[in-house]
Formats: C-alpha cells, structure tokens, sequence
C-alpha cells in the first residue's frame, strides 16, 4: 500500500505529526477530547448507549429463555445487522442517512444541544487576553471524587489565549498555559481588573 504522496513521511517521523502538519497547511483546527474526562466524549458515548441499547435488550431476552446461567454473545452476531440498520437511518442532526453522508466531502449539521442564547456571531464574546478562572471537571482538582469543601473555579488565573466562532454553536475559548481542552462562556469566571489575588508563596 502507498500513500498518497501528500501524506508520505520521513523516516524516523511520526505519522501524526504529518497529518498535524497536513490539517495546519488547510487551516483545519481539529477537538480532541481527552478519553479520561467523560463530557469531552459525549457524541461517541451517547452514541454507544443507543448501540448497547439494541443489541443488549435482545440479548438478554435470550439469557431469561436459557435453563443455564451462562451468559449469552448473541449481540455478536446482531451487531453487522445493527450497524447496517443505522447507517440507512436518518439522523436528527443530519437530516440526512449515515450511508450517504460518509461520500460527502462536507455535511452540515444542526447543533446537538439547542441553546436559548444568542450563539456563534451574534454571541458576545470575550475579548481577548482577559483574565479567567475555568470551571473544574469533577475529578481535576485532585484527580478524586469532589468533596464538598473542594473549589469548582481554577485556583489560577489564565489568559484567553484563542477564540473560536462557529455557525449555530456556542463561542469557544482556549486559554494560554491552560488545560489542553476549549471551553464556552459558562465555564470562565472573568476576574475583573484591579483584583488582589492571593499573594504567591
């Protein structure tokens, strides 16, 4: 197998850093989620919960039938069935079946979460370079459950280092020597000019 020559590496390079390179040269700004922290997946994990929800309710139906307590794989033999039945579906964020979208070199799709704010351009925005405290995940602070006594806010103030505007989307925020993520507006406490933070020890 060749690649395409655009795609071809040095030796010694990692075939990451060529495509990093490949999408920086198109102007192609990718999200990664971080597979710790369960909100950065929520479109795969929502759809794997739809997925376990077909081929699980059946298998079990199976299992209450047998005499045995063993338990049954028939969701193996269910899933290309499965998948071939949602990929001919209509999604709601598409309009449009999986199987035809997949060719397509560009799919517009409406926004998962309906907002009842003004979002993307007519959003007010955060200037740049102010200054931000961001709203923790629930395991960050300490790498633990949250106790009650635990801050929900950063205990370090951050500069908004990018901004990004997206059609029907809420304005995300990238924050300089932050945490490696974006953020919307209800995750930044702005801390107004003037204020006397805690002398550094």
């Amino acid at each position: 197998m060749s690649w395409p020559k655009l795609l071809q590496v040095d030796p010694g390079r990692e075939f990451m850093g060529a495509v990093n390179q490949l999408l920086t040269k198109h102007n192609v700004e990718i999200r990664r989620g971080r597979v710790d922290i369960h909100r950065d997946q929520a479109i795969v994990e929502r759809f794997n919960r739809t997925l376990a929800e077909r081929l699980f309710g059946h298998q079990y139906g199976v299992e209450m039938r047998r005499p045995d307590d063993k338990r049954s794989t028939e969701w193996v033999t269910r899933l290309p069935a499965v998948i071939s039945a949602f990929n001919k579906e209509v999604t709601r964020l598409t309009g449009q079946k999986p199987a035809e979208t997949i060719k397509k070199k560009t799919v517009s799709a409406k926004p998962s979460t309906p907002y009842l704010r003004p979002v993307g351009a007519n959003e007010k925005k955060l200037p740049s370079g102010v200054r931000v405290r961001y709203l923790y995940q629930p395991i960050e602070l300490e790498g633990g459950p949250r106790r009650a006594t635990d801050p929900i806010w950063s205990l370090k103030v951050y500069e908004i280092e990018k901004i990004m505007i997206k059609l029907d989307a809420p304005v995300l925020y990238y924050l300089l020597d932050g945490p490696k993520r974006w953020f919307v507006r209800e995750e930044l406490l702005v801390v107004p000019p003037y204020t006397q933070l805690p002398p550094a020890i």
